[in-house]
């Protein structure tokens, strides 16, 4: 059934719904519908990714077209503000392209504002991507201080936390041991904003459960908590290599509240390999 709108108007805005491990996100093709700028401010996008006034979603994603590779993607956050880039968002971007006739080459690459990603389509709708290399430097990151953040200590009201801290191309500062979904909700606010990070932080808690599986919680900067994060399990499994509880180069399941991711870092943090389904869930129109 072709869906149209009830009536003729220029705010007129055609997606598609798709999420990776229940991180949702709505997909915008701004190659074929370029000349919608009504709907790039802040709180339009805040109100279409709202799960009760708008569509719902975690975040929002635009395919674009770039002079230097495949494709770009343009990723905004739940709360309207842009971010540079997002795992399961390039997984799900990459099954929106084939879905939408687009060419998908076997190892197609993407441009983000964290860089230039490399996305493989697999078999059975799996998606491969070739992430940004993990960088502890604060500098990066950014935090404030110098060096790096492995197994620091920081205080948040009576509690003290260890934390490691690191850039996947965006900031993300994990934590281990085991935490109640309460825990994260009110420790994820307060670190997602603490005055150590200029930008915000991405913020996870993870719990080591064997040599090749963890279990991870997840608060998104931007978003709060959410049931997945492709950059995020990178994050928490570099972490785990860098205190020395994972090994570099093996596949290791990262268990998330929406569903399992599996992750690859190599030696010496060279190359981040991310790999988990996508899943197309409806498309629609939407009149704002």
């Amino acid at each position: 059934m072709e869906i149209t709108p009830r009536q003729n108007s220029q705010n007129v805005l055609y997606f598609s719904k798709y999420h990776g491990a229940g991180n949702d996100f709505i997909l915008v093709d701004g190659i074929r519908y370029p000349d919608t700028p009504s709907w790039w401010h802040r709180e339009t996008i805040e109100k279409l990714c709202h799960r009760h006034y708008g569509i719902g979603a975690d975040g929002l994603i635009v395919l674009m077209e770039s002079d230097s590779c495949d494709y770009r993607m343009k990723y905004f956050n739940s709360d309207g503000q842009e971010a540079q880039m997002c795992g399961n968002g390039l997984r799900c971007l990459t099954l929106f392209l084939r879905d939408q006739g687009y060419s998908v080459p076997p190892l197609m690459s993407i441009q983000t504002l964290a860089g230039d990603v490399s996305v493989e389509l697999m078999a059975d709708d799996r998606v491969r991507v070739i992430m940004p290399a993990v960088n502890f430097s604060r500098k990066v990151i950014p935090m404030r201080g110098d060096g790096e953040a492995i197994n620091e200590e920081l205080k948040i009201d009576n509690l003290t936390l260890r934390f490691t801290a690191l850039s996947v191309g965006n900031p993300h500062v994990v934590i281990f041991g085991d935490y109640t979904d309460e825990q994260v909700k009110e420790l994820g606010l307060k670190i997602e904003n603490h005055d150590l990070f200029p930008q915000r932080t991405n913020v996870h808690f993870v719990k080591v459960e064997s040599h090749d599986k963890i279990v991870q919680k997840i608060w998104e900067r931007g978003s709060g908590a959410t049931l997945a994060c492709g950059s995020g399990a990178v994050a928490a499994v570099a972490a785990g290599i860098a205190m020395g509880l994972l090994p570099h180069g093996a596949a290791i399941r990262v268990h998330q509240p929406g569903g399992e991711l599996r992750v690859a870092v190599a030696e010496e943090f060279r190359e981040t390999l991310l790999e988990g389904e996508a899943v197309y869930v409806y498309h629609g129109v939407v009149e704002f």
